[in-house]
């Protein structure tokens, strides 16, 4: 039997699989406990007020999440985004969303979850669900430091696609018997290559895009797990951002 059947499942994270969005989770936890360098701390309420009002991307926040951590050890950001996923991640996983990920499991597909969120969190996800691969934005260490500079792409729409690519060639997978879950626009890219695109929760525009030309459109709704709910709650600033 060839590897993993030669098909893959390729599984977006962001308000999709999981119940939110993984990099403003983890980055607002970073925040919120003090754990960035002070210089760095100080920007992120500016740079939500410029992304409020369009004045950032979404490709600058996506950047963002990952330049956020830098000055702090590698070492500590994995502990710090395991303690992260284990209090407000971890329950924020849709019911179908897992569920479609152990069917896959099941079937032997080699199975991907791919994210623009900082690697260190979608490690966490990644194991969490036993995913032979694990992609998100990561920034270069430097003498054991997270630094500003990014691993280029960024796992963000071009970028996504050519980082998913890469890997489905390196495990002798053709994207074309692939399959994507996503609920993003930006992934269209992705959407265009793969030869089962599923869309998740889209949003009407898309939905629309995705009826047309002929996607499955499917709605993951329920976290697996409701209890132990964030003692701190996010601000508005922080849940605009995450929509």
């Amino acid at each position: 039997m060839q590897p993993f059947q030669r098909t893959a499942a390729v599984f977006d994270i962001d308000d999709s699989l999981l119940d939110g969005n993984a990099g403003t989770i983890f980055t607002w936890y970073l925040y919120s406990n003090r754990e960035m360098a002070p210089a760095v701390r100080s920007q992120v309420p500016r740079a939500l007020y410029d992304y409020a009002r369009k004045r950032l991307s979404e490709a600058d926040m996506v950047a963002l999440g990952s330049r956020c951590q830098q000055g702090l050890r590698a070492d500590r950001l994995r502990e710090l985004a395991r303690r992260c996923f284990d209090k407000h991640v971890k329950k924020r996983i849709t019911q179908s969303g897992l569920r479609t990920v152990r069917r896959h499991l099941l079937l032997g597909h080699l199975i991907v979850v791919a994210s623009g969120s900082p690697q260190f969190i979608i490690d966490e996800i990644g194991q969490f669900l036993h995913a032979h691969e694990a992609v998100g934005t990561r920034a270069i260490i430097r003498e054991g430091l997270s630094s500003e500079e990014l691993v280029a792409p960024i796992v963000f729409k071009e970028g996504k696609r050519e980082r998913v690519k890469e890997i489905l060639a390196r495990h002798g997978i053709d994207a074309s018997r692939s399959f994507l879950y996503s609920d993003s626009v930006a992934d269209t890219p992705l959407f265009e290559e793969v030869g089962h695109p599923v869309v998740v929760n889209p949003k009407p525009a898309f939905r629309s895009e995705a009826v047309r030309r002929g996607w499955d459109v499917v709605e993951w709704r329920g976290r697996w797990k409701t209890t132990d709910e964030e003692t701190t709650p996010m601000t508005d600033e922080w849940l605009s951002w995450e929509a």
